[in-house]
């Protein structure tokens, strides 16, 4: 697969394989970014997460996921790998989750640089 631009802008390494899925059981192989918009924008009361997995990684456990609370805050992990490489942080709306779920989705350099990054096991 060659290199793909992202709507972000950053020119971007190939795209990993990836399956997007929600509360509702909805799962999507290889969501466009414009679909990933629609599934943020999306969440709220009775659809509250999203969670993308990294499928093609052979040893598992590599995601990003986003939670839309019922109190309006948004949460934002990732994981990568093992246990210790699990981390949360607090977004302040859908457009911050947007483009960190697609900065991760597309590998892009500092993709976590917009929010607060914390260990979810310590």
């Amino acid at each position: 697969m060659a290199p793909t631009t992202s709507s972000i802008g950053a020119p971007t390494r190939t795209r990993p394989t990836l399956r997007a899925r929600t509360k509702h059981g909805g799962a999507f192989e290889n969501p466009s970014l414009d679909l990933l918009r629609t599934l943020v924008f999306g969440l709220g009361p009775g659809n509250p997460y999203l969670v993308i997995d990294q499928v093609d990684m052979p040893d598992g456990d590599h995601y990003a996921q986003a939670l839309h609370r019922s109190d309006g805050s948004w949460v934002v992990e990732y994981r990568d790998g093992s246990r210790s490489r699990h981390f949360q942080a607090f977004a302040p709306g859908p457009s911050v989750v947007y483009q960190v779920l697609a900065g991760w989705a597309l590998h892009l350099p500092d993709w976590q640089h917009p929010l607060a990054w914390r260990p979810v096991f310590q």
